[in-house]
């Protein structure tokens, strides 16, 4: 099996199952802002938000470090897990009791109920085996346990959120979830005859952290990015205005986390092939190639029909949130095509890079919300994050194609843009009233221009093999 392929089948397991528990995710997060309309919505955005980064300490980076160091040196599952799970989870749970403390000595109700229970998220969280299966390069687990997981919390949630006042539903369903998740990752790595516990050891587990830092820094950074036009819009004006503003970034939270599966599926792999090789080069263009097949008609697509889409998905009450979205939309491109260079430069051992990405990328970020959001509100939100995510894929594009990892050539862009230019007419001029109906033709008229056009190549026997 080629790499090209090796890296697909693993992003089809894994991005089919993040997809389906993403869809899932998704259908709660409607659910959930129906049922407590924009008010109650924002509250819990604001308290996901502020979660985010203790569940991102309790992870240490590990799912993608780990992931590194299990794809150099797969037979020391043994030795690494129970070093590294003990860790976290210390760490988890301190960061659990000191988060607990702060909501009851500094928030008021209903904040203080609500970040009190997403305060125990971080110790599943710790205990989440996922880095293990990733660099085995066995992801199929992590899809059916995930997908497993979210069915869980969506049954959680309605059995529990019926009214405005169920707002310590939603955290009682995520805590489930994740700890389901954890549970089902580490079942299935004993099925396949791993045998560990937990054993407290420093001498293994502190260099792996070590390398760690950057990697936390640059994903503390990026969740400023994601929570600053948050808490921004928060504090110069109200929760409904963060309803509106992550109804919107729902659809573009979706795609990135997508994409970011793929990156955690070329992670292994460019690992494996080692640095400055012909195939690492020939693997990291043909990835960007790809991604920019797909991302191009999704953000093409997703501005036509935003109006759709929030209708659709959140009801007239969220009408606000259209323009916002029509904005945001085009950081899909951004943000999924410089997940390539992410992975090619953690391969290689440069976290570092991405620290110092993310270094301007905040300064950028904070700056553009002072000045945009009090004026703008959420569109003002809407267009820092866009200058911010690009200034953030050229500095990575930068910095790889420094340590001679250069863009792919642009005549492997023509076919999706050709394509993508006879899917907008389509979608233009014939105007379906329907949601379905428009993805449906809008798919549809892609995928046949960019057959047409040599982009999809069909062999019998076997599936369709992408060509750009």
């Amino acid at each position: 099996m080629t790499a090209s392929s090796l890296v697909t089948r693993n992003f089809l397991a894994l991005g089919s199952g993040e997809m389906i528990s993403r869809v899932i995710a998704f259908t709660v997060t409607i659910y959930l802002a129906r049922i407590l309309g924009a008010e109650g919505y924002g509250v819990i955005a604001f308290a996901v938000g502020v979660t985010l980064y203790l569940s991102k300490i309790a992870d240490f980076s590990i799912e993608v470090i780990g992931t590194r160091e299990l794809a150099e040196a797969p037979d020391l599952v043994n030795q690494l897990a129970p070093a590294i799970m003990s860790v976290r989870l210390a760490l988890a749970a301190l960061l659990a009791g000191v988060a607990i403390l702060g909501t009851q000595l500094f928030l008021s109700e209903p904040e203080r109920t609500i970040m009190l229970l997403y305060c125990l998220i971080p110790i599943p969280i710790a205990a989440n085996t996922k880095w293990i299966h990733l660099g085995l390069e066995n992801a199929r687990p992590i899809g059916w346990s995930r997908i497993a997981s979210e069915l869980l919390a969506l049954g959680v949630v309605l059995s529990l959120v019926r009214s405005k006042s169920d707002l310590w539903g939603a955290p009682v369903a995520q805590v489930a979830g994740e700890s389901c998740f954890a549970f089902l990752l580490i079942f299935l790595l004993r099925k396949r005859n791993y045998k560990f516990g937990l054993r407290w050891d420093l001498a293994t587990a502190l260099p792996i952290f070590i390398r760690a830092l950057p990697l936390l820094g640059h994903t503390m950074l990026w969740l400023i990015i994601y929570n600053s036009d948050l808490i921004f819009l928060r504090f110069f004006r109200d929760s409904k205005s963060v309803g509106y503003y992550a109804a919107a970034y729902m659809l573009i939270a979706f795609l990135a986390n997508i994409g970011f599966s793929y990156g955690m599926s070329l992670l292994p792999t460019l690992t494996r092939l080692g640095a400055k090789t012909a195939k690492e080069k020939s693997l990291y263009q043909t990835a960007l190639a790809h991604v920019y097949a797909f991302c191009l008609p999704i953000s093409i697509g997703g501005f036509i029909l935003a109006t759709k889409i929030i209708n659709f998905g959140f009801g007239v009450e969220y009408a606000n949130s259209i323009l916002p979205l029509k904005i945001l939309i085009w950081c899909i491109p951004l943000s999924v095509l410089r997940i390539v260079p992410w992975a090619a430069l953690i391969a290689r051992g440069y976290q570092y890079l991405l620290l110092k990405a993310m270094v301007y990328s905040v300064v950028v970020n904070i700056t553009l919300n002072i000045l945009f959001i009090p004026r703008y509100g959420i569109l003002g939100a809407a267009i820092a994050t866009v200058i911010t995510e690009s200034l953030t894929a050229v500095l990575l594009f930068k910095y790889a194609a420094h340590h001679e990892l250069p863009l792919t050539s642009l005549k492997r862009f023509w076919r999706p843009t050709v394509a993508s230019l006879f899917m907008t007419t389509a979608l233009v001029v014939l105007r379906p009233s329907n949601l379905v109906v428009s993805l449906t033709l809008g798919v549809s008229v892609y995928a046949l221009a960019l057959m047409v056009f040599g982009g999809i190549r069909l062999r019998k026997g076997k599936l369709p093999v992408l060509y750009v």
